[in-house]
Protein backbone atom coordinates (compact mmCIF):
# COMPACT_ATOMS: atom_id res chain seq x y z
CA UNK A 1 0.00 0.00 0.00
CA UNK A 2 1.24 3.15 -0.56
CA UNK A 3 0.31 6.83 1.11
CA UNK A 4 -1.61 7.85 -2.38
CA UNK A 5 -3.62 4.88 -1.67
CA UNK A 6 -4.00 5.60 2.03
CA UNK A 7 -5.30 9.15 1.24
CA UNK A 8 -7.66 8.34 -1.52
CA UNK A 9 -9.34 6.68 1.36
CA UNK A 10 -9.54 9.77 3.66
CA UNK A 11 -10.03 11.84 0.16
CA UNK A 12 -13.22 9.65 -0.81
CA UNK A 13 -14.82 10.04 2.47
CA UNK A 14 -14.33 13.81 2.38
CA UNK A 15 -16.16 14.05 -0.75
CA UNK A 16 -18.54 11.38 -0.53
CA UNK A 17 -21.31 10.90 2.42
CA UNK A 18 -22.20 7.81 1.27
CA UNK A 19 -18.64 6.07 1.46
CA UNK A 20 -18.12 8.40 4.70
CA UNK A 21 -21.07 6.54 5.96
CA UNK A 22 -20.59 3.55 5.41
CA UNK A 23 -16.98 3.69 6.06
CA UNK A 24 -17.98 4.64 10.22
CA UNK A 25 -20.67 2.04 10.16
CA UNK A 26 -19.00 -1.12 8.26
CA UNK A 27 -15.56 -0.19 7.46
CA UNK A 28 -14.77 -3.60 6.12
CA UNK A 29 -17.38 -3.22 3.62
CA UNK A 30 -16.59 0.63 2.71
CA UNK A 31 -12.70 -0.70 2.33
CA UNK A 32 -13.32 -3.60 0.31
CA UNK A 33 -13.16 -1.07 -3.08
CA UNK A 34 -9.57 -0.29 -2.27
CA UNK A 35 -6.82 -2.54 -3.01
CA UNK A 36 -5.37 -3.71 0.05
CA UNK A 37 -3.78 -6.41 1.67
CA UNK A 38 -5.90 -8.92 3.92
CA UNK A 39 -3.57 -7.67 6.89
CA UNK A 40 -4.17 -3.48 6.12
CA UNK A 41 -7.84 -4.73 5.83
CA UNK A 42 -8.11 -6.03 8.66
CA UNK A 43 -5.91 -3.47 10.81
CA UNK A 44 -8.17 -0.29 9.46
CA UNK A 45 -11.62 -1.93 9.57
CA UNK A 46 -10.81 -2.87 12.91
CA UNK A 47 -10.80 1.06 13.90
CA UNK A 48 -13.79 2.10 16.02
CA UNK A 49 -14.34 6.24 15.11
CA UNK A 50 -17.78 8.08 14.64
CA UNK A 51 -16.01 10.91 13.07
CA UNK A 52 -14.00 11.34 9.91
CA UNK A 53 -11.70 12.87 12.01
CA UNK A 54 -11.49 10.43 14.46
CA UNK A 55 -10.87 7.90 11.75
CA UNK A 56 -8.19 9.90 9.91
CA UNK A 57 -6.17 10.18 13.36
CA UNK A 58 -5.81 6.51 14.02
CA UNK A 59 -5.19 6.11 10.29
CA UNK A 60 -2.32 8.42 10.19
CA UNK A 61 -1.04 6.97 13.93
CA UNK A 62 -0.97 2.94 12.14
CA UNK A 63 0.59 4.46 9.22
CA UNK A 64 3.35 5.63 11.29
CA UNK A 65 3.38 2.38 12.96
CA UNK A 66 3.43 0.26 10.15
CA UNK A 67 5.44 2.98 7.38
CA UNK A 68 8.18 0.43 6.85
CA UNK A 69 6.02 -2.24 5.56
CA UNK A 70 4.01 -0.59 2.76
CA UNK A 71 6.68 2.59 2.20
Amino acid sequence: MTTAALSQIIGTAVIDDGFRSALLANPRGALAQFNLEAKELSDIASFRATTIEQFAERLIVWMNDHEPEWS
